[in-house]
């Protein structure tokens, strides 16, 4: 695909900032209790008239920062992960990042339940990077196709799943709402103990991501044309995946498996900005950011006062987008 000009990346990146500006306001008024533009304005900046501080402050703005903060981490995994596999249906969820993440977030739920919610980040970080360390040592020892590396990954992610179904069904009947909750990708109760415990990860881990873009673009020429260019592939390689698996697991650890996000968003970005990745980066973080906050805004809006879990909406539409990716991508996955 044709990478887009500066001008097209400039006028791409604004369109989208200013998007996300719209979605994040419409995030913070939708709801059981739909709250007016001029009152969160007063809100937000302390002004003089009607203000909602208790809804707004505590409520729906550390949500809706978390779920900027974490689709734009899913999306930046997912872009990363394709890239490394060379694979258009590779993603954080697709091959078991997100469940061997939420796995370990379970597990020590139930060995440790007074563990503090600043260990979460680490303890999914861990889950995620034992799910991705088996598929990359697949890769290393026994190279496959990227489709049948893929089903390594799928492999892996059902396996892990089998552990969080069997936590599920052998704990305490009235500890297990919350859990099932989280898993379907929620951003419910999610308050600024969780912006403190995340925001400070997400955030280098995306500014090295967006310093090591170029490199992702040195290694989509190939092993021996990269290496003739002076990079140390399988060092890279291994940084990068370490860097998109802390990403996708440390998202998880707070608002679960938000499936599919690390799927769409990059190819919905490529199709704006081509391939190139110093572009594609961060046009895909801010459509992940994008289509989070609107799921997470319209499952409060649509259905008030019931909730559905962002997760749920985004897989009901990513499932689609995945059959339509297995239905155009056949010549890709085979190269």
């Amino acid at each position: 695909m044709t990478p887009a000009t500066p001008n097209r990346l400039l006028w791409t990146i604004c369109g989208l900032t200013s998007l996300a500006l719209l979605v994040f306001v419409w995030s913070l008024s939708a709801g059981a209790v739909a709250v007016p533009v001029r009152v969160i304005v007063n809100t937000l900046f302390d002004l003089d008239g009607a203000q909602q501080g208790f809804i707004i402050n505590r409520s729906r703005l550390p949500r809706s920062l978390l779920a900027l903060a974490t689709g734009g981490a899913l999306a930046l995994s997912g872009v990363i992960i394709q890239a490394l596999l060379r694979n258009p249906l590779a993603s954080p969820k697709i091959i078991g990042i997100n469940s061997g993440a939420a796995l370990a977030v379970l597990l020590s739920a139930a060995i440790a339940p007074g563990l503090t919610l600043n260990w979460l980040p680490l303890v999914a970080a861990s889950g995620g990077i034992l799910a991705a360390a088996i598929v990359y040592a697949m890769a290393v020892l026994r190279p496959f196709s990227p489709g049948r590396l893929a089903l390594v990954g799928i492999a892996i992610g059902m396996t892990c799943d089998a552990g969080v179904d069997f936590i599920l069904a052998t704990s305490d009947m009235y500890d297990v709402s919350a859990p099932l909750v989280w898993l379907t990708g929620s951003l419910w109760g999610r308050g600024w103990q969780h912006v403190q415990a995340v925001w400070p990860f997400l955030a280098l881990l995306a500014t090295l991501c967006l310093l090591l873009s170029y490199r992702l673009d040195l290694i989509r020429l190939g092993a021996v044309q990269a290496t003739g260019l002076g990079v140390h592939v399988s060092r890279e390689r291994l940084v990068l995946l370490t860097l998109a698996t802390l990403l996708a697991s440390i998202s998880v650890s707070v608002v679960g498996v938000l499936g599919f996000v690390g799927l769409m968003a990059p190819h919905i970005a490529r199709q704006m900005v081509g391939g190139t990745h110093r572009g594609l980066l961060p046009v895909a973080m801010l459509v992940g950011a994008i289509l989070v906050m609107f799921a997470d805004a319209a499952g409060r809006a649509f259905f008030a006062p019931l909730e559905v879990s962002a997760g749920i909406l985004t897989a009901l539409c990513g499932a689609p987008f995945f059959v339509f990716l297995l239905l155009t991508s056949k010549t890709e996955v085979r190269e």
